[in-house]
C-alpha cells in the first residue's frame, strides 16, 4: 500500500554521496541536471541542494547549481546549509516561477540559530527546524528523550509563529532526528517514534509538519537478508508505518524506493517493534535477527 500525502525531498544532490561529490567537485553541471531530473521522475516532490563547504568559499558556484537545477525541473528546492550567508545566496537566486509558484525550503534552524528567521525578509519559505537539539543555559544540548523533543518542538513553534515574520504553521516543518537502528543502543529510534506521537497528539501543534532523514535509519544494514529478499526499504517502511498516522508527512529520502504501509503481521514490522521495546544491545541484536530469518 502506498503512503498518501507523504512528501519526499530527494537527497542525492549532496556531497555525502560519492558520485554526487564527484560531480560537484568536477563542476559537472549537466550531470547534476540529469540527477535532478532522475529524482523528480522517480517521484521526488522537492530536491535538496547541498554543495558542501564550497557554499561559503564560492557562493557563485552554489548559485550556478541552483539556476542549473531550476532550468530542468519544476519542483521546489530545499537549501541544506545551517549558515545565514549561504542561505541568503540561495534564496536570492531561487526563481519561484520556475518552481511553478512553490516557495523554497530552508534547512535548518535550531534554538541556537534563530537569527535565520531574518531570511524571511528576502522571500517567504518553508522552514525546517531542528527538534533534536535545544538551547540550555545558552549552550547546545542534544535531546535524548521524547519529552525533550516534544518540549523543544512546542517552544520553537511558539517562538517562530509569534515572531511577526509571517511564518505560518503550515510552512513550519519539525525535524525529528533519527539514527541508524544497526547501532542504536541508546533507544534514539524509539525516542523519535514516541516524540512524533506526542507532537501529533497536541492540538496546539495541529497543522505542523514533521520530517526525518529516513535513509539514516537503515544505513549500515545489508540490502537483503539471507534468502535474498529486500529488507532495507521494509525497515524504512516499518518506521513510516508507526509514525505517519501521527503526522510524519515528509522525508528526506531516496525517490523511487517502495516506501509503503506494512500490515500488522508483517514480520519486519513485528521485529522492528520488538527491537524498539527491547532497548540497548538487545535492540540491535533483534534487528540483526531479521537478516537471518528465512
Amino acid at each position: 500500500m502506498a503512503i498518501p500525502n507523504l512528501e519526499i525531498i530527494g537527497e542525492r544532490i549532496n556531497p555525502g554521496y560519492k558520485s554526487s561529490k564527484q560531480m560537484l567537485d568536477d563542476e559537472d553541471i549537466p550531470g547534476l541536471q540529469e540527477l535532478a531530473k532522475s529524482q523528480v521522475k522517480k517521484g521526488a516532490d522537492a530536491l535538496t541542494i547541498n554543495v558542501g563547504e564550497r557554499a561559503l568559499e564560492d557562493p557563485e558556484y552554489m548559485g550556478e547549481v541552483v539556476r542549473a537545477v531550476q532550468n530542468v525541473v519544476g519542483v521546489p528546492l530545499a537549501f541544506d546549509f545551517p549558515n545565514l550567508e549561504a542561505q541568503e545566496v540561495c534564496l536570492k537566486t531561487y526563481d519561484i516561477e520556475k518552481a511553478k509558484g512553490q516557495i523554497p525550503i530552508v534547512n535548518s534552524i535550531s534554538e541556537l540559530r534563530m537569527e535565520m528567521l531574518d531570511l524571511l525578509k528576502i522571500r517567504p519559505f518553508r522552514l525546517i527546524a531542528m527538534a533534536s537539539e535545544r538551547k540550555q543555559n545558552g549552550e547546545h544540548a542534544s535531546n535524548r528523550t521524547a519529552d525533550e523533543v516534544y518540549d523543544t518542538t512546542l517552544r520553537m513553534a511558539r517562538k517562530i509563529l509569534a515572531n511577526g515574520n509571517g511564518m505560518t504553521i503550515d510552512n513550519l516543518i519539525m525535524d525529528v532526528s533519527v539514527g541508524a537502528v544497526a547501532a542504536d543502543t541508546e533507544g534514539r529510534t524509539k525516542m523519535a517514534v514516541d516524540a512524533i506521537r506526542k507532537i501529533g497528539e497536541d492540538p496546539e501543534l495541529k497543522g505542523i509538519h514533521m520530517i526525518v532523514g529516513l535513509s539514516n535509519i537503515s544505513i549500515m544494514l545489508p540490502t537483503k537478508n539471507v534468502n535474498g529478499s529486500s529488507l532495507k526499504t521494509q525497515i524504512d517502511s516499518a518506521f513510516l508505518t508507526l509514525t505517519t498516522p501521527y503526522g510524519l508527512d515528509m522525508i528526506l529520502g531516496t525517490a523511487g524506493r517502495n516506501y509503503r504501509i506494512l500490515s500488522e503481521d508483517n514480520p519486519v514490522l513485528v521485529g522492528f517493534k520488538e527491537a524498539l521495546e527491547l532497548g540497548g544491545i538487545e535492540s540491535v541484536m533483534r534487528i540483526q535477527k531479521l537478516y537471518q530469518e528465512e
